[in-house]
């Protein structure tokens, strides 16, 4: 039976409406700007290096939590998440970084260490996040829309669950 082995959890309002999760050794630009087209049409992209997750909005909190497994985890019944998307991200340190491009970053270790690693990304709350952003923008004044920022959700209604396990070995570079 697959194990939670630890998660960490980042709230923040997305950079240029971007989350992200790398390993520290890996190139951040390598494939960028084709995994974030890709990203704007389908939520998620990998270029196997980096996950770019495209967020609905940039105005209010989104919440992501990183959960790290032993095996694949059972699929989860709860309605409200999205169906998952997956990908695979190389990791030689095991030191993985979840961000905003000029924004907020966690960082946090793989309890299985570096490897190849399958990742599993699902969303709920999107439509709601948006409509929220909406009823700020209303505000035409800007105490006003001061006022709906601090009133809204502290940990947004937009949440990311990124699901990690190990699948195998890093490819050796000779080999590439």
């Amino acid at each position: 039976m697959p194990e939670l082995l630890g998660q960490a959890e980042l709230i923040t309002v997305p950079s240029y409406r971007l989350l992200t999760v790398r390993d520290q050794d890996n190139d951040a630009g390598l494939g960028a700007d084709e995994a974030i087209t890709q990203a704007q049409a389908s939520n998620a992209a990998s270029t196997g290096f980096e996950l770019v997750i495209s967020c609905a909005q940039d105005l209010l909190p989104v919440s992501a939590t990183l959960e790290a497994w032993s095996a694949h985890p059972v699929e989860s019944s709860d309605p409200v998440w999205s169906a998952p998307q997956t990908f695979e991200l190389e990791c030689p340190s095991g030191l993985l970084e979840l961000s905003s491009p000029t924004g907020d970053a966690l960082g946090t270790e793989l309890p299985t260490g570096p490897g190849l690693y399958a990742v599993e990304v699902a969303h709920h709350g999107r439509e709601q996040a948006l409509a929220a952003r909406q009823e700020v923008l209303e505000h035409e004044d800007i105490i006003g829309r001061q006022q709906a920022l601090t009133d809204a959700r502290p940990g947004g209604f937009e949440k990311y669950r990124i699901r990690m396990w190990l699948v195998g070995t890093l490819p050796n570079d000779e080999d590439e």
